[in-house]
């Protein structure tokens, strides 16, 4: 009762519901509960308060399960209200973890559940975007002496991270766990390529055979984003600013151009920069009639959406624009992050790993071995991590032999 009182959440009688979508969570987790079963349970994290800042749906709900399973005292939030599961909310209200969150709470509610968060008083934060994190620094400052760290999930944040420190803001230990090996090379590319897409399914209902796809951003996410448009009989070109990731995509097959090059001929405007105006304001005259607009990056404001005037929802969640002269857009998720605000996210079986990174991290950060700033996930947990994934699925690697350890040790031609 002491949980349902301090938490804020929409209707915790959608508790079962929530309660089915995380044990189907449970079972399709192996790495997480091996490395659970294996790490988290020496005791480090006991009686330590943890506040898990990301989505929050049914594979962050089993996160902070495990968490709290360890002995810490978790209380969560979700870094997005258009992501937020209100049913998750209520199961893990139900499990007896405190939740402050709600699906569609306006930017005022959002700021105040996160604000409610903070004043916990977290000694590890697990962040998405680092939106508590940035928080707790600004309108928390005192409280970031109390910090024993940070893990962060996105490409976003970390950049945050690098700004913060940049402007010696950064007094703790924050973990890049974006940057792990275990956590870009699969969530940012097979993760985001498969459910972006499926929650344009989703939503729209519309067929992608031979339609035009204009990813904007060629970085782990565009890859695997433009990989999923092309094995869906999709064509694609890429909008980059980076001549490397110009040449790579170039080299991978797709058609690269400019905004003004592209957008006249995409039927699928997806965003995936983590930065805001990837496509600004006046690019939008370049839209072509019905396209549609989905974010597979991080921040709302990826694509100017603003910048279209009012709406009307024809679709759920999905909102026409008129671009003048007769034309329309079709913005999917209200600017959101397409994947999470109209599906349910990345596969579970990606985030056992991403999430794998992640309870590894809180726990690193949970030994106080780590001085302020931004470091790196320990590449031998990655490495960990890897293994015990190619164990659940029964696969096993060659050793070198002694002859080949004798030639790498050998400098001498």
């Amino acid at each position: 009762m002491d949980t349902v009182a301090r938490s804020r959440i929409a209707d915790p009688s959608l508790a079962p519901e929530g309660e089915q979508r995380i044990q189907w969570v449970a079972k399709h987790s192996p790495v997480l509960n091996c490395l659970a079963r294996e790490r988290l349970s020496d005791g480090a994290l006991r009686g330590r308060r943890v506040a898990v800042v990301v989505h929050l749906e049914a594979k962050t709900a089993y996160l902070a399960t495990l968490l709290a399973d360890a002995g810490a005292q978790v209380v969560a939030s979700g870094s997005n209200p258009g992501s937020t599961q209100d049913a998750i909310c209520a199961a893990l209200v139900a499990r007896g973890i405190e939740v402050h969150a709600r699906h569609g709470a306006s930017s005022d509610e959002f700021d105040a559940d996160l604000l409610a968060v903070a004043d916990t008083e977290p000694e590890i934060v697990v962040d998405d975007g680092a939106e508590l994190t940035a928080r707790i620094v600004e309108h928390r400052p005192e409280l970031a002496a109390g910090l024993a760290g940070v893990t962060e999930e996105t490409t976003t944040g970390v950049s945050r991270l690098r700004a913060m420190a940049a402007a010696g803001k950064l007094t703790f230990p924050a973990i890049a766990a974006n940057d792990a090996l275990c956590k870009h090379l699969f969530d940012n590319r097979y993760g985001t390529g498969q459910s972006t897409l499926a929650a344009i399914d989703r939503l729209t209902n519309l067929t992608f055979s031979g339609r035009e796809f204009c990813i904007v951003g060629y970085g782990w996410v565009g890859k695997g984003l433009a990989r999923a448009a092309r094995g869906a009989g999709g064509r694609v070109t890429v909008v980059e600013i980076d001549p490397v990731a110009a040449l790579e995509a170039h080299m991978d097959g797709n058609r690269v151009a400019s905004l003004e090059q592209a957008l006249p001929d995409a039927d699928v405007l997806i965003s995936a920069t983590g930065a805001i105006d990837c496509v600004p304001h006046d690019a939008l005259q370049y839209l072509k009639d019905g396209v549609l607009i989905a974010n597979g990056g991080h921040h709302e404001r990826e694509v100017a959406i603003d910048g279209l005037g009012p709406g009307e929802e024809v679709r759920p969640g999905v909102t026409e624009h008129g671009l003048g002269d007769g034309r329309h857009a079709y913005v999917l998720a209200e600017g959101r992050q397409t994947n999470v605000a109209g599906g349910d996210g990345h596969p579970v079986e990606i985030m056992d790993l991403s999430f794998s990174v992640q309870a590894l991290a809180a726990h690193v950060l949970a030994s106080g071995r780590l001085g302020p700033g931004l470091h790196p996930f320990p590449d031998e947990l990655d490495r960990e991590i890897a293994r015990t994934k190619l164990a659940t699925l029964g696969l096993s690697l060659a050793e070198p032999t002694a002859r080949q350890r004798e030639f790498e040790a050998r400098w001498s031609v």
